[in-house]
């Protein structure tokens, strides 16, 4: 009698798991739990609150649950629309006893939530949540650099660094992750992945070239990465030289040239003509001003890789008004750094003045001729007397030096 109440209850257990879901005994065993109570389905879930997977419209899902303790449970599935289902009345569960339901048939996509609850404390003891959809596996492959997207190309990285590469499929699934090279193929993932949930793989490229990843279920190519291994190349800004800047009336030319300093990348040149006029365009390049005055010239080299150099120059433009002013035109040399302003003509004045014709002050020539003939006998004869009077004074000394001798 001893042992006859502990057998009847037991018995009674069994029959009451049997009549309200069928007891499981070929599923695997699973992991000790420490929570009270456990629910999962056929794909997945076991443990607190973990996802049960992804099912397909027209599939059947088997769910399983078990408790800790002898209690009485219930089970319900809450679908999209928010409707609640019973799938087990209150029943009493005893512990060590994995319980299943039939297979039931899923009709429409969407999420499903199973609840297994305390029938006396009303109490989620455990929820699992699947989802199902009406789409075909789909998956994507891309790495930190880009790729998400089918056929996106996932970046540039130098060798042998680790590339880390992201992998997800929209429904749980086995996949197949390759790396294709110039040297022949390699899986470097083959596995189970559940449904939108990222999972991540390391991939070093051993030398440059192209790898190309490919995610594959069933043999089919779910998504394809393109990656570009080569050496990090250096960048430089764009060689912008500019030759020479014509100034015609209200007209400006500008000549130059314009490289690329980085390879593989393309240069824009964008001007901007300091009357508030801006355009795009390659050398030479011309602008016409509506009036006269000092202007700023701003010529801006932009290339592809973000890098830009730019050259700034002032001219001064004017209304051609007179003949005599000469412009000429104004030789800069190659730069490609701004510049001090400076006027970009420079005019010359030529004054033309008549030819100066120097006269005589006197008006009659001939008089004056006269008058100086004139002076000239007269000195002519004051010198004469002069000279008769001196040679007189001789002769008289000489005389008295005679007489005075008798």
């Amino acid at each position: 009698m001893r042992y006859l109440l502990p057998a009847l209850l037991l018995t009674l257990l069994i029959v009451v798991g049997s009549v309200q879901a069928d007891p499981e005994t070929t599923t695997p065993e699973t992991s000790p739990q420490s929570q009270l109570a456990d629910v999962w389905s056929d794909r997945g879930g076991e443990g607190p609150n973990v996802s049960c997977g992804h099912y397909r419209v027209g599939e059947e899902v088997t769910l399983y649950f078990k408790v800790s303790n002898v209690m009485y449970i219930e089970l319900y599935i809450i679908r999209p629309d928010g409707s609640r289902i019973r799938l087990m009345n209150v029943s009493m569960a005893g512990p060590g006893v994995v319980y299943k339901t039939p297979p039931i048939l899923l009709m429409d996509e969407g999420p499903r939530v199973v609840q297994l609850i305390g029938a006396r404390s009303h109490q989620i003891l455990d929820s699992c949540k699947f989802y199902v959809t009406k789409e075909v596996v789909g998956g994507d492959v891309w790495t930190d650099e880009g790729g998400k997207g089918r056929g996106t190309p996932g970046g540039t990285f130098p060798p042998l660094k680790p590339i880390r590469v992201a992998i997800r499929v929209n429904s749980t699934a086995e996949v197949e992750l390759r790396a294709i090279t110039s040297k022949g193929e390699q899986i470097i993932f083959k596995g189970q992945l559940e449904a939108n949930k990222v999972r991540y793989v390391y991939l070093e490229a051993l030398q440059e070239g192209v790898i190309t990843l490919e995610l594959l279920h069933d043999g089919k190519v779910l998504d394809t990465c393109r990656l570009l291994i080569t050496l990090p190349t250096e960048q430089n800004p764009p060689l912008l030289e500019v030759d020479g800047v014509t100034v015609s009336g209200l007209t400006v030319t500008v000549n130059g040239k314009v490289e690329p300093g980085t390879p593989n990348t393309t240069v824009n040149l964008r001007w901007m003509w300091g009357d508030g006029t801006e355009e795009e365009g390659g050398f030479p390049k011309s602008h016409t001003y509506n009036r006269g005055g000092r202007y700023t010239i701003t010529i801006v080299a932009e290339q592809s890789d973000g890098l830009s150099s730019n050259f700034t120059y002032t001219v001064q433009v004017s209304q051609p008004e007179t003949t005599s002013e000469v412009k000429k035109e104004s030789q800069i040399g190659p730069s490609t750094t701004s510049r001090s302003p400076t006027p970009s003509t420079i005019t010359r004045v030529i004054t033309v003045t008549p030819e100066r014709i120097e006269k005589s002050t006197l008006p009659y020539p001939a008089l004056a001729f006269l008058l100086g003939s004139l002076v000239t006998v007269i000195s002519f004869l004051v010198i004469s007397r002069l000279l008769r009077r001196q040679d007189g004074s001789t002769e008289s000394g000489q005389g008295g030096a005679g007489a005075s001798e008798d």
